[in-house]
């Protein structure tokens, strides 16, 4: 009866030592997951924030090219603007001389 008693205590400090074993095994395996799924996300999180980056650039870069565009635009049409009414602001000048002068040679 002591050789079973015997048996049965040997055969639960190996389940024990079994347990124990797994129990460590677990841990690893649960520590390495957790590391590797935080490297994951900082991955993912430099990814993002270099896409973020790139499209502020681009959005950035294409306000510019429409600053410039519309800026140049509008420098277009005040040349045209100028150009369409060169000749009527030279007559309106000279108008303008002729009433002056004659308004001083009534006086």
């Amino acid at each position: 009866m002591k050789e079973v008693v015997d048996e049965i205590l040997a055969a639960e400090k190996k389940v024990d030592a079994l347990l124990d074993e797994a129990r460590q095994e677990a841990a690893r395996i649960r520590q390495e997951s957790e590391k590797e799924a935080t490297a994951l996300v900082s991955a993912a999180q430099e990814q993002a924030q270099e896409h973020l980056r790139s499209a502020v650039t681009a959005a950035r870069e294409e306000a510019q090219r429409s600053r410039d565009t519309a800026f140049a635009e509008s420098r277009k049409q005040q040349q045209e603007l100028r150009d369409r009414n060169h000749g009527a602001l030279d007559t309106l000048v000279s108008e303008i001389v002729t009433l002056i002068t004659s308004s001083e040679q009534q006086r």
